[in-house]
């Protein structure tokens, strides 16, 4: 079967590691990573498979594989890699450059190729958001509700036009990625039936948001200094914290906006308040944790950290700061301060969700699809069956 290939790619993809420091060129595909890997045990060939890829040039194959989303990054190959050719720093590389690929308006790319580009994208929305709410300002005084100082209805009204773009945004991306595994698997001559697809959702989704593989990277044989770490402070545990509470607080603002009218006031033991509080310091939690293991830079693959793997916990750490702070300010007005806050927050909040599908952010979406992938592929013989075979 015919290949195209680009002798370029691996030296597109270098541009998206981590301190200019990514070169798989030394791999001479001895298996060492495929081996040790924890989840290579249902998907021969993973990870190594990936690199071979790049390196002689298969953009359109890397692009379609489901098993690129599927690595968490636990460090393993690259500890016992005997060419130091680095399997999980070029694993997260080349998920970054799949997410700039998907996605069409070329942000991402911008995004996640340096520092500047980084910040000039988040610069642009932040501009965007904060000359849109400041249009509405109302001229209050220090001590007025904070849904006086910035009415609920323009946040919502700017709050639906923005989830309807990005939405679109990010739709488009995950269709492309999907467009790109049917198109693969047909040229490998393996038939997917779409009767298998419903199948595959519940079990990956529940696999998303339960960790269930990411576990295993914890657990594996090959691992044993893992055991004696604290369940609080194993790798699952600890990305489970991050995204349980991002979505308890994503929740209960879906609540609150269903249940009551804007900016009504509620007590502070309202269901709604108490879900995105608790939400909020698990979300820190995991958060700073995070950031410590990043700052110490003692194993992989915490080690070698980009601007952009930076960025966004510590996005999403403030985001989460301001938005307790503004709580606090609802029960203790604190002035023109808490005005300040209210509008930080406002602003920080809606730069996350115009982010999604071009940072890291957007894992939460293609890892979730990949897994649905993984599992239509792996659907059994009577729905996912290779052409020419029986039914």
């Amino acid at each position: 079967m015919a290949r195209d290939v680009d002798p370029a790619l691996m030296k597109r993809l270098r541009k998206y590691g981590r301190a200019g420091t990514l070169d798989v060129n030394s791999c001479f595909q001895c298996g060492n990573c495929t081996a040790v890997c924890p989840l290579a045990q249902d998907s021969a060939g993973f990870p190594r498979r990936m690199i071979r890829m790049v390196q002689v040039g298969m953009e359109r194959e890397l692009l379609a594989s489901e098993d690129l989303w599927r690595c968490y990054a636990c460090g393993v190959c690259t500890r016992t890699c005997p060419r130091q050719a680095d399997p999980a720093e070029f694993m997260a590389a080349a998920r970054t450059y799949a997410i700039s690929r998907y996605d069409f308006t070329g942000l991402a790319g911008l995004a996640n190729r340096s520092a500047f580009g980084n910040l000039l994208v988040f610069a642009l929305f932040s501009v965007v958001f904060g000359l849109l709410l400041a249009s509405k300002q109302n001229p209050t005084g220090p001590q007025a509700p904070l849904f006086d100082f910035l009415p609920g209805w323009w946040i919502h009204d700017i709050g639906v036009a923005l989830f309807a773009v990005i939405g679109l945004s990010a739709a488009f991306g995950m269709i492309s990625m999907t467009v790109h595994f049917v198109a693969e698997k047909k040229r490998e001559g393996t038939t997917l039936r779409f009767a298998a697809l419903p199948g595959a959702i519940v079990p990956s989704l529940l696999d998303a948001l339960l960790h269930q593989r990411f576990r295993v990277c914890d657990t594996g044989d090959e691992t044993p200094a893992k055991f004696a770490e604290p369940l609080y402070l194993r790798a699952w545990f600890v990305h489970a914290a991050v995204m349980g509470g991002f979505l308890a607080m994503l929740l209960a603002t879906t609540l609150d906006f269903l249940l009551k009218p804007l900016g009504a006031p509620v007590p502070p033991w309202y269901p709604a308040r108490l879900l995105g509080a608790a939400g909020g310091v698990v979300c820190l939690y995991g958060l700073a944790i995070v950031l410590k293991r990043r700052m110490r830079a003692a194993e992989a693959p915490w080690q070698k950290s980009s601007f952009a793997d930076w960025f966004f916990p510590v996005l999403l750490a403030v985001s989460v700061l301001t938005g307790l702070a503004t709580e606090v300010a609802v029960y203790a007005p604190v002035g023109s301060f808490g005005h300040v806050i209210f509008f930080t927050h406002v602003v920080l909040a809606m730069d996350l969700v115009a982010l999604l599908p071009f940072t890291k952010f957007a894992h939460v979406l293609y890892r979730t699809l990949a897994l649905t992938l993984f599992a239509w592929r792996h659907a059994p013989a009577h729905e996912a069956t290779t052409a020419g075979a029986p039914a």
